[in-house]
């Protein structure tokens, strides 16, 4: 019931919206907010469209609104929901095996797609500044909300895609200790652990199925997730054609998440360079089409990106581009240091606010309140 109920909020959070301006408002009260790509406030409702030039200046750049607020509860914002969520799933998935069930899975499942679909963008980004679940369940849910991204793109019925995030949510679930002692070790891996790691789809695909699952897209997406695409993979060496499409996606997500996001045998890697290597060394494993559909959709700035801007300010991309271009950020440190009171939209397109480097986050920074950047 709990899980249910969690599942029906996320349904119910605020939505940002594009809209097309009306110039019969012109003369007119606005009747909403009017947001940013980047969520931040453009025109409050009420403001006076004085005139025609106003209403040009205005709607001469992309506008959204919110679409519905059922909810202004704190614990109902996707950031937040974001952590619960993630730590019912690691205790589920740390859990007894017997406890768990394709309902409850499904559910957990639909739960991130739901905030997935309420806020894509601060799914993509927020969990890069703040993790939300330990190690390998935060690199799983990572995966998802990529796997679901392009899914979207490629046209996948919302039937294929609930069983892709199924997929990703559950396809480390039969070695997570290991996956978490890797972590802690830095990599190290015996010769029995690499036997355990390429045994693990095989056996993600096993404990699912004595769970309950019966969902094939789900199970050949578990099992398959590392086949590559010229038969080097494991645990069947499956290639081309032979691996499922859902699987195909899945495993671009793993990789490219793997490099942006970091693992236990590397640190995180900036976009650019993680489609570098997916186009690189990559290239013979990966469904290219694929990686080229994420590259064209997310960019080499994808929201949870921080950089530094030529006046010296901390920024973050928040909101993704249309066709992967970035044309704001959203700074939250002045030139010295110091936490901006509220979070400031800047124009990259502009000398002052162009970016000049990518940085990361850094300890010895003053807190920074991660929601507040996506508007939460």
């Amino acid at each position: 019931m709990i899980l249910r109920a969690i599942h029906v909020a996320c349904i119910e959070l605020a939505l940002l919206r594009p809209i097309q301006l009306d110039p019969a408002l012109i003369g007119r009260p606005l009747p909403r907010d009017l947001f940013s790509e980047s969520g931040v406030l453009l025109a409050g409702a009420g403001m006076l469209l004085a005139d025609e030039a106003h209403f040009q200046k205005l709607a001469s750049r992309p506008l959204y609104q919110i679409a519905e607020v059922e909810t202004n509860s704190e614990s109902d914002r996707p950031p937040q929901r974001l952590h619960e969520l993630g730590k019912y799933t690691a205790s589920l998935l740390a859990g007894p095996r017997q406890g768990l069930s394709e309902e409850e899975l499904r559910l957990l499942a639909r739960a991130f797609l739901a905030l997935f679909r309420a806020d894509p963008d601060a799914c993509l980004g927020y969990p890069r500044l703040a993790p939300i679940a330990p190690p390998c369940l935060a690199h799983s849910l990572n995966v998802l909300f990529i796997a679901v991204l392009l899914a979207d793109q490629l046209d996948l019925s919302e039937a294929q895609t609930e069983s892709l995030a199924a997929a990703a949510l559950t396809m480390n679930s039969a070695d997570i200790p290991l996956h978490e002692r890797l972590h802690k070790n830095l990599g190290f891996a015996s010769n029995e652990d690499w036997v355990s790691l390429r045994a693990h789809p095989a056996q993600a695909a096993t404990l699912l199925e004595q769970a309950g699952v019966t969902d094939q897209d789900w199970l050949y997406s578990v099992r398959q997730h590392h086949e590559n695409m010229d038969g080097s993979g494991y645990p069947a060496k499956l290639a081309g054609a032979q691996i499922s499409l859902a699987a195909r996606i899945l495993h671009v997500a793993d990789v490219y998440c793997a490099k942006v996001n970091g693992r236990y045998y590397h640190p995180p890697k900036a976009s650019n360079f993680a489609f570098r290597e997916l186009f690189g060394e990559e290239r013979a494993h990966l469904d290219t089409q694929i990686a080229t559909v994420l590259l064209g959709r997310i960019g080499l700035y994808p929201p949870g990106t921080l950089v530094r801007l030529a006046n010296r300010e901390n920024a973050c991309i928040t909101r993704l581009g249309r066709h992967g271009k970035i044309h704001f950020a959203t700074s939250f440190m002045d030139a010295r240091g110091r936490a901006l009171d509220a979070p400031r939209e800047r124009n990259l397109e502009t000398r002052a606010y162009a970016v000049q480097s990518l940085i990361d986050v850094d300890p010895a920074w003053p807190n920074i309140n991660w929601p507040l950047l996506w508007g939460y």
